[in-house]
């Protein structure tokens, strides 16, 4: 039996920045990378689609091109605390949190999905019934979302997407810093998931015209004939 909603998947056996995560994710859409899909605002196919579509074509005919990231002061950083950050949120809310390596949903064929920070299980550690995402951000961005009071933009197509892939009926959004009182929301599914779920229909039939389209194009000759 399945933790998640009927139709989604963990891919098993996955641990985040794996060489064999990067080999799953290659040549697939991912939450991260959803704002290339759809506007922040008005949940309107974005004009970038296109070029991600490209970059997803290329991974799967190039995968050895498919670039594990090396990260920089920040995201090395955001990694190492990520765990902290976990285990603070666990304590605080009194919940168990998962760490699984990728899930993706049959409703788009499981060309889409999602690398959640946490699943978050119910009282008998039977199902799943909220996701998480930290962020451990610089010390200003971080004091700017306790006096906003709310997620950034910038990551609302991701924590979206989670709950589009997941089927889950609600997210957490964590912004921690080591010396300051974490920042916790709890996004709900809306209008906009809605939005965003609808958009990934239509990126995916895209994304399967082109790939038709220039499949035997990319496709190397097997031998060279002469003109």
């Amino acid at each position: 039996m399945s933790m998640l909603p009927a139709g989604a998947a963990i891919w098993p056996n996955l641990i985040q920045q794996s060489e064999q995560w990067f080999k799953a994710r290659a040549g697939r859409a991912t939450a991260s990378q959803f704002s290339r899909i759809i506007t922040t605002v008005r949940g309107e196919l974005s004009v970038a689609r296109r070029d991600y579509i490209h970059e997803l074509l290329g991974q799967r005919n190039a995968p050895y091109e498919v670039p594990k990231f090396s990260g920089s002061f920040w995201t090395d950083r955001g990694n190492e605390l990520e765990a902290e950050a976990r285990a603070m949120f666990c304590a605080d809310m009194g919940v168990k949190v998962d760490q699984v390596g990728f899930v993706t949903h049959e409703r788009w064929g499981h060309v889409v999905g999602s690398s959640p920070d946490g699943l978050i299980l119910n009282a008998g550690a039977a199902l799943y019934v909220a996701g998480i995402e930290i962020k451990a951000l610089m010390a200003k961005n971080h004091v700017a979302i306790w006096d906003n009071g709310t997620m950034p933009d910038d990551y609302k197509q991701q924590v979206h997407g989670a709950l589009a892939v997941t089927g889950l009926p609600c997210w957490w959004f964590m912004s921690y810093h080591p010396a300051m009182r974490p920042f916790y929301q709890k996004i709900e599914r809306n209008a906009y998931t809605d939005k965003l779920a609808d958009a990934l229909d239509a990126f995916v039939v895209e994304y399967g015209a082109v790939s038709e389209k220039l499949g035997p194009k990319l496709r190397p000759l097997e031998n060279d004939q002469p003109l």
